[in-house]
C-alpha cells in the first residue's frame, strides 16, 4: 500500500463507507427456496437492473461477471451486481444446489455498485446462518401480506446481507473509482476535527462556492457538511473514550470543542454522557 493509501487515508475511505451503507435501501425482487440446477443451466452473459445473491450449498458450475470467471466452492456467498453483463452455466453433472435471491440495492438513488466495489465471492463465515437468513427472507415474502410485511421482508434481508458484507476479507470493500475522489474531503475533515472547521473553509479549500459545496456534500454522503462534521467529531470521541483514558477535557479539545458543548452534542448523537459511554463499552481489565 503507498503511503497515500495508508493510515489517514484509508479511515477516510472507511468513513465514507459506513457513510453509504447508513444510507442503503435494500428492496427484494424476487426470493426463491433451494434451487437445485438442471444440466442445462445456462445463460449468455448480459446485464439486469438488479443484482443477485447466491449461497452454494453443493456442487460446481461457472459464473462470468464483466470479463471476471469465477467457479464459486459450496460455503461460498455469490453476489452479482446489477448492470453488469452476467453469465453462468454447468461445467458437468455435479450441478449447484443453492439459495439464491434477486434483490435492489440504492443508495440515494444509484445502485450500490456505482459506490462502493464489492467482492463478488465470500466464503460465508457461517454458511449455516447464512442458509437460515435466506430461509428468512423467502418466509417473510411467504407470508400474508400485511402492513408489516414490507418492513419484515427488508428486516430479513438487510440481515442477509450484512451477513455477506461481514464475511467479507479484510479490505475487499472499496470505493469505487468515482468515490475515491471524495475520500481527500473526508481526510481533510478527519485531520482537522480539533480546529473551528467551517463548511465555508472546507468549500474553499476543495475550490467549490459554498452553495455548489454544501449540495454536492448532501448528494454525496446524504449529510449536510456540518451533520457530517459532528457526527465524525463524537465518532472520533466515542473511540478515545473506549480505547484510552484521557480526561474528558482533552478528548474534548481533540474533537474541537469546549467540555460543555461536547457533553451536551455527545448526549444528543449517542443517548448517554460521554462518561456513561466510557463505563458501558470500555474493556474491562
Amino acid at each position: 500500500m503507498s503511503p497515500e493509501r495508508s493510515g489517514v487515508a484509508v479511515r477516510g475511505d472507511e468513513e465514507i463507507i459506513r457513510t453509504h451503507l447508513d444510507r442503503l435501501r435494500l428492496d427484494l425482487v424476487v426470493a426463491s427456496r433451494i434451487t437445485h440446477v438442471h444440466r442445462e443451466w445456462y445463460r449468455p452473459l448480459q446485464p439486469d437492473p438488479f443484482s443477485r445473491l447466491y449461497l452454494i450449498l453443493e456442487g460446481e458450475g461457472r459464473l462470468v461477471v464483466g470479463e471476471k470467471e469465477l467457479y464459486p466452492k459450496p460455503g461460498e456467498l455469490c453476489y452479482l451486481p446489477a448492470d453488469v453483463p452476467i453469465s453462468y452455466s454447468t461445467i458437468s453433472d455435479n450441478t449447484f444446489r443453492k439459495h439464491w435471491l434477486h434483490f435492489s440495492a440504492l443508495i440515494g438513488d444509484r445502485d450500490i455498485g456505482e459506490m462502493l466495489t464489492l467482492p463478488f465471492i465470500v466464503p460465508s463465515r457461517a454458511p449455516a446462518e447464512a442458509a437460515a437468513l435466506f430461509e428468512q427472507v423467502g418466509a417473510a415474502d411467504r407470508d400474508p401480506p400485511g402492513l408489516a410485511t414490507p418492513l419484515r421482508i427488508r428486516s430479513a434481508l438487510t440481515a442477509l446481507f450484512a451477513h455477506y458484507l461481514d464475511s467479507a476479507p479484510p479490505g475487499s470493500i472499496q470505493l469505487s473509482a468515482q468515490q475515491t475522489e471524495e475520500s481527500g474531503i473526508v481526510r481533510y475533515i478527519e485531520d482537522n476535527l480539533a480546529s473551528a472547521l467551517t463548511v465555508e473553509q472546507l468549500a474553499a479549500e476543495f475550490g467549490f462556492e459554498l452553495s455548489a459545496f454544501i449540495r454536492h456534500f448532501r448528494t454525496e454522503f446524504g449529510l449536510s457538511p456540518k451533520q457530517f462534521i459532528k457526527r465524525a467529531r463524537i465518532e472520533r470521541a466515542q473511540r478515545e473514550l473506549v480505547t484510552t483514558s484521557r480526561p474528558m477535557e482533552e478528548i474534548a479539545a481533540s474533537v474541537g470543542m469546549d467540555q460543555s458543548y461536547f457533553s451536551k452534542v455527545f448526549r444528543q448523537v449517542s443517548s448517554v454522557t460521554p462518561s456513561e459511554y466510557r463505563k458501558l463499552y470500555r474493556p474491562r481489565s
